[in-house]
């Protein structure tokens, strides 16, 4: 049997299992990685991060979904990863360079003494080329689009966070906790026009600078946050005039981020707080 030290941390519910392959070089299946996020019989996650060493940056996020598929990006990962390497120890810097599958990303972390506060990272520049995302449609950008699911017309507006979304605004007469998420989810997840398949957000703005949302994740099903999801729905709330200025709060059934997207041709912040769970052991068959 193999020993894996691991820490479980979580960025509003939204959680995972990370593990130092720094100091010990650490391989995982993707048997094995199913195995430890599986929530009956493994410890149980949204996700899995392998931190390692990198040459273009301070360390590499290796994300892993659910049902042990790669990711590029996740926004709630690499806020916790970056909590993980300053508890662990690995770095005390307070600003770290993380390179990921979809590029660097640098992340500010608050801290006073050895507590974290808030952790903000660059997520970069949204991406809107449908060749880019990638989503197979004849058009320069992604929005407004139509497709019918389930006997409904949803208007798709869909752009690249590192990793594909497809955010969908819901009527105001429609009820966020209510929409059956687990049926209209997984059928546009896997959509034809969808190489890749894609994230899922229904959107609901709620005041001016607010907006309420709810995600399926590509790999993963509903889970209670998104961090790149919420870069998403905040992006597309900006651009479509849904909510006002450069900063958007999304509330999730988890707690709540802020998006910050100052310039239409700059990158988006993403901001909030993590929590570490537990440290544990896992013994692998």
């Amino acid at each position: 049997m193999r020993k894996i030290e691991f820490s479980k941390y979580n960025g509003q519910g939204n959680d995972f299992i990370v593990i130092d392959s720094v100091t010990r070089s650490i391989v995982l299946s993707q048997i094995h990685i199913k195995s430890l996020c599986d929530r009956h019989f493994g410890i149980g996650a949204d996700g899995l991060i392998l931190v390692k060493t990198s040459e273009k940056a301070d360390f590499f996020m290796d994300f892993y979904n659910r049902d042990g598929s790669k990711a590029e990006m996740c926004g709630n990962g690499i806020r916790c990863l970056a909590g993980f390497i300053f508890k662990k120890g690995l770095s005390r810097q307070h600003n770290l360079s993380i390179d990921t599958p979809a590029g660097k990303r640098i992340v500010d972390m608050s801290v006073n003494g050895n507590i974290l506060g808030s952790i903000r990272a660059d997520m970069g520049r949204p991406v809107f080329s449908p060749k880019e995302i990638p989503v197979e449609m004849e058009r320069d950008e992604a929005f407004n689009y139509k497709i019918t699911i389930d006997n409904r017309v949803f208007n798709i507006n869909c752009l690249s966070m590192g990793n594909p979304h497809c955010v969908i605004f819901l009527g105001e007469d429609e009820n966020l906790d209510t929409i059956p998420i687990g049926i209209w989810g997984p059928l546009i997840e896997k959509n034809r026009i969808f190489p890749h398949k894609t994230n899922v957000e229904f959107v609901k703005p709620s005041d001016a600078n607010r907006i309420e949302m709810r995600v399926w994740e590509r790999g993963v099903g509903e889970t209670l946050a998104c961090g790149t999801g919420a870069c998403a729905a905040g992006v597309y709330a900006l651009k479509l005039g849904k909510v006002k200025g450069s900063q958007v709060n999304v509330k999730i059934p988890g707690g709540n981020l802020n998006v910050h997207w100052l310039s239409p041709s700059g990158s988006v912040f993403l901001e909030g707080t993590i929590e570490h769970v537990f440290d544990g052991v896992y013994y692998l068959g």
